[in-house]
């Protein structure tokens, strides 16, 4: 398909312009990227608001407790999946649709538009695009509704013969109980390739332009047992509240060390994929408030983009050491307390030193 050029962006002054708008976000990205490292470093995980939880038997106000045992409850089914033992059941769709891309034509500087079909969660009408002869592409929207539903009556059941009831849509689960995609023989419709369940054999056989594809997935009962922390009160597993207000019900595969074992390696994977962002959104701060002089480069012949590339890699660079030394701010805050006492106590030792 032939691109169609735009007035966007048509001169070096037109770039220009639109890199000092970068700006305005780049401004306020920074200093977000810094209060979210502090929020990452100082947030209450699980793993802490737990620790030294007791057995049900020794529950007690204010403190965490636990329950291993046998999980059950109803059968649970949905639009697509037959009833069975699962702890829970979700479903999203995905149309095989248009959508517009634009890129910047590095002759001319102005933005080329286009559109091509892919699997779209939302796809946007077509008479939205730019491109004019995208505009004239048909619009298909989903026709399956998301979803998410959990098994009801649940209890657990100890070794002991003791039952508790617990309500699942408030557990967190660990990464320890994984989700399963239904195999042909669990559906009540569909047919099922892959990852994916199509409406259609067609849709399942090609990719054709309007087809529907629906993601399902399962978290199956465990056969072993389950360990569920947070906070018991009679025969009820409820949510556990810290000292800080946060409300904690964790459960994973196993006895209670399996379990904490799991909930502390699923909190550390959790802030490190933060910690990640956080350095993301900030070296993207940088390339926005450096927006001007990046656009002037790509308008150099032969070095331009070489000259972008080194200075984003630079950026990347800050961006990291910052974000490091802020993580070692707030973590170890403490420690530049005594380090920043102890040279002010130096100052005045030698000040008075100096004056004797």
């Amino acid at each position: 398909m032939a691109f169609e050029e735009t007035g966007e962006s048509t001169s070096i002054f037109g770039s220009i312009g639109d890199s000092f708008k970068g700006m305005l976000t780049g401004v306020v990205l920074f200093p977000l990227s810094l209060f979210l490292i502090f929020q990452v470093e100082t947030c209450e995980q699980a793993s802490a608001a737990l620790k030294g939880a007791v057995p049900a038997a020794q529950a007690k106000p204010g403190v965490a407790s636990y329950v291993t045992g046998k999980l059950s409850a109803d059968l649970l089914g949905g639009e697509f999946v037959k009833p069975g033992k699962y702890i829970s059941y979700s479903q999203s769709s995905e149309v095989y649709a248009w959508k517009e891309t634009s890129k910047e034509n590095s002759t001319t500087k102005k933005k080329d538009y286009d559109c091509e079909l892919d699997w779209i969660s939302s796809p946007q009408n077509p008479k939205n695009f730019k491109d004019s002869v995208c505009k004239s592409k048909p619009f298909y929207q989903a026709t399956v509704d998301d979803k998410r539903s959990v098994a009801s009556d649940a209890k657990v059941k100890t070794d002991e013969g003791k039952t508790y009831n617990i309500n699942l849509s408030k557990v967190d689960l660990t990464s320890a109980v994984p989700s399963v995609n239904p195999g042909s023989g669990e559906l009540s419709k569909g047919i099922a390739e892959g990852d994916y369940i199509y409406l259609s054999q067609k849709c399942a056989s090609d990719q054709t332009e309007g087809c529907e594809r629906i993601s399902v997935s399962l978290v199956p009962v465990p056969d072993e047992n389950m360990t569920f922390v947070g906070s018991v009160n009679g025969n009820t597993i409820g949510e556990f509240t810290s000292e800080e207000g946060n409300k904690f019900l964790n459960a994973s595969v196993g006895d209670f060390q399996t379990t904490m074992k799991d909930i502390q390696s699923d909190d550390n994977t959790e802030k490190w994929l933060m910690r990640l962002g956080c350095f993301i959104a900030m070296w993207v701060s940088f390339n926005l408030l450096a927006g001007p002089l990046l656009s002037l480069l790509s308008f150099v012949p032969l070095v331009g983009e070489l000259g972008k590339t080194a200075l984003s890699i630079v950026f990347g660079v800050v961006a990291f050491v910052i974000t490091a030394v802020t993580i070692l701010l707030v973590k170890f805050w403490y420690i530049w307390l005594i380090l920043g006492l102890a040279a002010i106590g130096y100052a005045i030792y030698k000040k008075k030193a100096a004056t004797a």
